[in-house]
């Protein structure tokens, strides 16, 4: 697991693994969207979440999806840089003293290296970019 903290639960490809690349246009219709729990979220409540994974490129350093988390509080330091809509649900993030708030139709940038504290009060619904391109 690459960090802590939110989007940090998922298992970012890297260049070693396989993919079949393709230049194949696709939609994922609401409904549709392959759900797989996280593993271990981390968290104070120790309530769970899940995610779907939209596109990753073949060398694994950009990848989209969607990520859902029920509330629950937790401390993270962003190992890569993420821009995530704000779908659903409601949260405030913590971090260099303010307290930010994002709700649907927020947009959120989490470039790599900053911390803070996740409260999520309603369930969140995020589809998020994350470049991990070192």
């Amino acid at each position: 697991m690459p960090g802590q903290g939110a989007g940090a639960e998922r298992t970012l490809l890297r260049m070693g693994d396989t993919r079949e690349q393709t230049t194949e246009i696709r939609v994922i219709h609401e409904g549709e969207r392959a759900w797989a729990d996280l593993v271990d979220p981390p968290g104070t409540a120790g309530t769970g979440g899940a995610e779907a994974e939209a596109f990753t490129s073949l060398d694994g350093a950009f990848q989209t999806g969607f990520w859902r988390r029920e509330p629950d509080t937790w401390s993270f330091e962003r190992p890569y840089d993420e821009v995530a809509l704000i779908l659903a649900g409601e949260a405030d993030i913590e971090t260099d003293g303010r307290v930010l708030t994002v709700r649907a139709g927020d947009l959120l940038v989490t470039p790599k290296g900053s911390a803070g504290t996740w409260r999520i009060k309603e369930t969140i619904v995020k589809f998020f970019a994350i470049y991990d391109g070192g």
